[in-house]
């Protein structure tokens, strides 16, 4: 653990759309919004290198973020606006923006060490906190977005950014990244450079013949994991699995999980999701005579009869929901079972990815309780590729995990085709994790009874 550090709050401030910029508009919520109204806010905190001179951060970088920022919140004028109840309706939605609306940015300053917080080691949950902002009540409207900037004098930057799950889901919120990070490097250069596509905000596109709104706007809030911010015990950590990891592990998959059942595409997602299961059950000591439950989230979009562009912004993903007795996944091809019950779940989306929807709320009431472990992120998402204008991040991390239980999957920053796992447990839950990820690494690879030398290949942080 690092030794106390100062911190301080140097200026809070408050960024809007040009003025006169955008008219009063208000989107309604969709039945994939509403699903999230009463989920906790998704953190996402990026950590970027920035030995420059305190002097230039605030003279040239500062600006830069805040007018960049205006410009990404006039093409995603939503996180500026707020979540209210619609005008003289009692369960019905909307996004309301006015002009004028705008989002809190804090300036903070750390004496920490950049180093050992934007590391993929085991550290202190309670340590990354400050880093983040929070959305600030405002009666029953719920705003969207807040940002927090924290420089490390000399060594780094970390840009934080909190939003309401209920307005975009991660492939929105890539978008609007994007963005920002697009018009901060044109600020910083004054250069033009590639602007990402104009998102689409026609809410048509989504539409719900079978009444789904009314379901899931009764979906009360998540069962939180209990918050222990402060206790030293509680730990962040990323591992990685390699691209040759994840290319040995596919090969073991399909010669093992299709004898006589429904055949799967064995893709990275289902090895990546299979693997970080395998390890959590077995770190956690789950009784083998229980059932464990896996629920990861599937995009819609190109899924939906019509299909729904790539480029349209809100919520368009689904939970899906995978339930395998824990002694099956604690014995020596446990890999081989979850990767199998994953992929068929997926298979199951191609005729219709909405053909149990109405079961979705009663699958989360029933298996949350029985600590499910939940997916955040997606090895799609591109998150080291956000460069603001002075380099990719070198550590990406979604701290709203503490609450949801989740681990975080995403692309490996290092490692073309690799895979990051990130984490929050207890500390000596974490040992055990990183004891399982490496163990049953080994014996996934090995399990078929040829005997492979992977030393080369190992790769883990812990």
């Amino acid at each position: 653990m690092a030794s106390p550090a100062a911190f301080s709050v140097r200026e809070r401030s408050q960024v809007s759309p040009a003025t006169g910029s955008l008219l009063e508009t208000t989107l309604p919520l969709t039945f994939f919004d509403v699903m999230w109204l009463n989920r906790d806010p998704v953190e996402r905190l990026f950590f970027y290198r920035f030995p420059d001179p305190t002097c230039n951060f605030m003279q040239a970088v500062v600006p830069a973020l805040k007018s960049s920022l205006s410009v990404a919140l006039q093409s995603f004028y939503p996180f500026a606006g707020r979540i209210r109840r619609c005008p003289g309706c009692c369960d019905k939605y909307e996004i309301h923006y006015v002009d004028g609306d705008s989002v809190s940015f804090a300036l903070a300053e750390h004496g920490g060490d950049f180093e050992y917080l934007s590391g993929s080691h085991a550290r202190n949950v309670s340590e990354l906190l400050p880093l983040i902002p929070r959305i600030a009540e405002s009666g029953d409207d719920r705003l969207s977005l807040a940002v927090q900037v924290t420089l490390f004098p000399d060594r780094g930057v970390a840009v934080a950014v909190t939003f309401h799950h209920a307005v975009c889901d991660g492939t929105g919120f890539k978008q609007f990244m994007a963005s920002w990070a697009s018009a901060c490097r044109s600020a910083l250069s004054g250069q033009e450079v590639a602007v990402p596509p104009t998102p689409l905000f026609d809410k048509t596109v989504i539409t719900d013949p079978r009444g789904l709104y009314a379901v899931f706007s009764k979906m009360g809030p998540r069962r939180r994991v209990a918050e222990e911010d402060s206790a030293t015990d509680v730990v962040s950590a990323t591992f990685t699995l390699r691209r040759e990891q994840i290319r040995l592990l596919k090969d073991l998959v399909p010669a093992k999980a299709e004898q006589g059942k429904t055949p799967f595409h064995c893709s990275t997602v289902v090895v990546a999701f299979a693997f970080a299961w395998v390890c959590h059950v077995r770190a956690r000591g789950h009784g083998s005579d229980r059932i464990t439950h896996f629920i990861f989230m599937a995009d819609c979009r190109g899924r939906l009869r019509p299909s729904v562009p790539a480029e349209y912004f809100g919520n368009c993903v689904r939970p899906c929901f995978v339930d395998v007795k824990a002694e099956d996944l604690i014995r020596r091809d446990g890999f081989v079972v979850a990767s199998a019950a994953i992929g068929r779940v997926i298979e199951e989306l191609k005729a219709d990815v909405l053909h149990d929807a109405e079961e979705w709320r009663g699958g989360a009431q029933a298996a949350m309780p029985e600590q499910a472990l939940t997916v955040a992120g997606s090895p799609k998402f591109s998150v080291y590729d956000t460069d603001m204008g002075w380099g990719r991040p070198n550590k990406v991390e979604v701290t709203s995990i503490r609450t949801s239980g989740a681990i975080l999957v995403g692309k490996s920053r290092e490692d073309e085709g690799g895979v990051e796992i990130g984490l929050v447990l207890p500390r000596n839950e974490m040992e055990e994790f990183g004891t399982q990820f490496l163990g049953s690494l080994k014996l996934v690879i090995c399990c078929d009874g040829a005997v492979r030398s992977i030393n080369s290949y190992l790769y883990i942080y812990c």
